[in-house]
């Protein structure tokens, strides 16, 4: 992978223990197999997973960052820590994941000197809220992406999709030629395999996901409503992480509320995806998030199950509309309740759709195509 004396070192900074885990867990893996030493910064707030970590042979260093906060005097505290934690590692790359990673990386090169990676995993809730508190920082983030633009650094910038890539771009905060696509995290076709229907009167729709306002649950507990309205028979379980760093994180007890309604069956968080994406009939994710590419999504298509989602950078590149799940315009209740009815009522066009999905994820989104396009860039700036 080098031709150093020694092992390279690489570094992943990320924001927090079980994203790292659930989306970049097999590539340090692969990073860590091919020879590297390999450490990880991040937010801990799990000892088992730490432990885990461990195990593996990777070397963890706890990174205190709020993910939320926008004090400046926090922000330049971990600024400051991770420029600390950095420096006694001494890395020959660094590989950033994550809005405030990314930024702080990218200011700490003008100390450091060290050639690194930044992955843009979807523009998130800075590029897609609303409200004003993301409408006041968004100009803030933008300038901080143009500082860290240097013509000396050696970096690539890493986009899940192809629209976040075009709009980094067309806006100034990255040059083309140091902007990469690799399309979402993969998945394992052999391990999230094709498993057929069950028979049922009462198709079941998943929504997995964070459990986050902007991910669209609220929305499809709405089209349900409508469609139970109208006599339509069907059930929906929903499974996620409830992220309460987040601003935008729905409250448990709304979940219990509706769960007692009978609007949704509230499973928690799941760890065997395969067994509950087996279970249901439909995957549905109506985001107006800013994606990547939603990882339910690729692991759904494996499984050959149909999808609705919303029409959106990062649903797009895995859902191809009327070929392997329907596409949505984001916050329109009327046309996911629509879309919801085609799939629900049409069992011989979720089966066909299912297949198309599965040969998408076999062509541009396996796991091991993700590890080595990832690991192609590593030799890249190792070089």
């Amino acid at each position: 992978m080098h031709n150093l004396k020694r092992p390279p070192v690489f570094v992943y900074v990320i924001n927090v223990d079980w994203y790292f885990e659930l989306h970049w867990l097999q590539r340090a893996l692969a990073t860590l197999n091919a020879g590297a030493e390999v450490h990880l910064v991040m937010g801990m707030t799990d000892p088992r997973l730490i432990d885990s970590f461990s195990r593996y042979g990777f070397i963890c260093h706890q990174w205190n960052i709020d993910r939320k906060s926008l004090n400046p005097i926090f922000n330049l505290h971990g600024l400051m820590e991770l420029y600390q934690l950095l420096k006694s590692i001494s890395p020959d790359v660094i590989h950033a994941i994550t809005i405030k990673p990314n930024i702080y990386v990218g200011l700490i090169f003008y100390l450091l000197r060290v050639p690194y990676l930044l992955s843009i995993t979807g523009t998130g809730i800075i590029f897609s809220g609303k409200s004003l508190s993301t409408k006041l920082i968004r100009p803030v983030i933008r300038l901080l992406y143009k500082a860290s633009k240097r013509k000396d650094v050696n970096r690539r910038i890493v986009f899940e999709n192809r629209e976040d890539r075009a709009y980094f771009i067309n806006t100034g905060l990255c040059d083309s030629h140091e902007a990469v696509t690799i399309l979402g995290a993969g998945v394992n076709p052999d391990l999230y395999e094709p498993v057929a229907e069950q028979e049922t009167d009462a198709p079941i729709i998943l929504f997995a996901a964070r459990l986050l306002w902007d991910k669209g649950l609220g929305d499809l507990v709405e089209a349900a409503r409508y469609l139970r309205s109208q006599g339509l028979k069907f059930s929906i379980q929903v499974a996620g992480i409830i992220d309460h760093s987040s601003i935008n994180a729905i409250d448990e007890r709304v979940l219990e509320d509706w769960s007692r309604e009978g609007a949704i069956q509230w499973l928690g968080t799941e760890k065997n995806m395969p067994s509950l994406i087996a279970q249901a009939n439909i995957v549905a994710l109506p985001t107006f998030y800013g994606e990547g590419v939603p990882r339910i999504l690729i692991e759904a298509a494996s499984c050959e199950r149909a999808i609705v989602a919303t029409d959106m950078p990062g649903c797009r590149e895995i859902v191809r509309h009327g070929i392997n799940g329907l596409l949505v315009p984001a916050r329109n209740i009327d046309a996911l309740a629509e879309a919801l009815a085609q799939l629900i009522q049409n069992p011989g066009l979720r089966k066909k759709m299912g297949k198309q999905g599965r040969r998408i994820v076999e062509r541009d989104f396996s796991e091991q195509q993700v590890i080595s396009e990832t690991l192609s860039l590593y030799k890249e700036l190792l070089s």
